[in-house]
């Protein structure tokens, strides 16, 4: 595998420089080159999803690609040391041939649950330029979310369509969060050895069980209007869950 200094020159001049002229400017380029995870094979490509079990994704691919398996403990911040290359591995002349990596996938949710989801994991914390008070009611976290514009929203709130670059990368196939464990066994089976789900934090607050006690017709609206591409993108029921 490539060093850790060459990479990290890849990564930079990838950012700085956009030899892919993907265009906007170099906080969108850096986001999109650690966001995305090819295989050393380039045989898949993996774009995380936050609030879509992107650590669990992560910790199970690499540990998929490795040459050993990774131990329990591994982390995976710095990602020109690991396994899974980054789009700036790839040398591209233009954005769009990151499509020739012959298949790409990514995880998706039912944008209901992965609102709700992200409510109830969250302590009050920093999101962007937002503070949140941790005692901030559901209606008005919602009110929060939605009067944003997809590029000023926080990335584990962002619609997903453009959380996950589907305006550039034209995936073969999205797992639906709902369905992860299976979907999951059978891509690592295809391309690896050691089909292993490292499951981290999955489903911890089962959000996708509590619909009915945080959502108003009023609530859903809002939520449904603003995430409309995705629920309409990714074939999810405007009805919210029973």
């Amino acid at each position: 595998m490539t060093s850790a200094p060459i990479r990290i020159g890849k990564h930079l001049s990838f950012c700085l420089f956009d030899p892919a002229r993907m265009g906007r400017g170099y906080k969108h380029r850096e986001r999109f080159n650690n966001a995305v995870f090819i295989s050393p094979n380039r045989d898949f490509l993996f774009t995380k999803n936050e609030k879509c079990a992107n650590v669990t994704l992560r910790f199970s691919l690499q540990n998929a690609v490795a040459d050993k398996p990774l131990p329990r403990r591994f982390q995976n911040v710095d990602r020109w040391f690991l396994p899974l290359l980054q789009p700036s591995d790839l040398n591209l002349r233009r954005i769009a041939d990151i499509n020739s990596v012959p298949f790409k996938f990514a995880v998706v949710r039912n944008p209901y649950s992965r609102v709700l989801s992200l409510y109830l994991n969250s302590k009050a914390g920093r999101y962007g330029r937002s503070r949140m008070d941790r005692n901030m009611d559901f209606g008005s976290f919602v009110a929060h979310v939605t009067r944003q514009a997809p590029e000023e929203m926080n990335r584990h709130w962002r619609v997903q369509y453009y959380n996950i670059y589907c305006n550039v990368i034209h995936y073969d196939h999205f797992i639906r969060f709902e369905n992860l464990e299976e979907e999951l066994s059978r891509i690592l089976e295809r391309f690896s050895k050691r089909p292993e789900i490292r499951s981290i934090h999955k489903n911890q607050s089962r959000a996708g069980r509590r619909i009915a006690e945080h959502y108003t017709p009023e609530i859903a609206k809002r939520v449904r209007d603003t995430f409309a591409l995705d629920f309409e993108f990714f074939g999810y029921s405007t009805e919210l869950p029973d």
